[in-house]
């Protein structure tokens, strides 16, 4: 593969990203043990927890696209890129099951 500047650049925002998202998770682990927090806290920060990854699954769909777009890339690498779409999904209901399982325990 050919390195130009925006190829540096994009492997720079991935690298960013799967640093993230694991730091992301822990997080969600501290929100759900914390036990002094009011319950608009715990909704609010939920909500920012769950923005926060969307938000990097979004770019790093992105910069993906743009792999997919401005190089020639492999199957396996296409298969690649097809599961980590297909494994979004299941991310998104692990939050939202963190989410309802928190809402009943202090919620209103």
């Amino acid at each position: 593969m050919s390195t130009t500047a925006s190829t540096d650049v994009a492997l720079m925002l991935l690298q960013l990203i799967a640093v993230t998202i694991p730091a992301t998770v822990v997080l969600i682990e501290q929100l759900r043990r914390s036990g002094n927090l009011e319950w608009q806290f715990r909704k609010l920060s939920f909500g920012l927890v769950l923005s926060s990854i969307g938000l990097l699954l979004a770019a790093a769909t992105a910069v993906m696209a743009y792999f997919v777009a401005s190089l020639q890339l492999s199957a396996a690498i296409y298969a690649g890129l097809i599961l980590v779409i297909l494994g979004l999904p299941p991310l998104g209901a692990f939050v939202a099951v963190l989410y309802r399982e928190h809402r009943m325990e202090f919620g209103p």
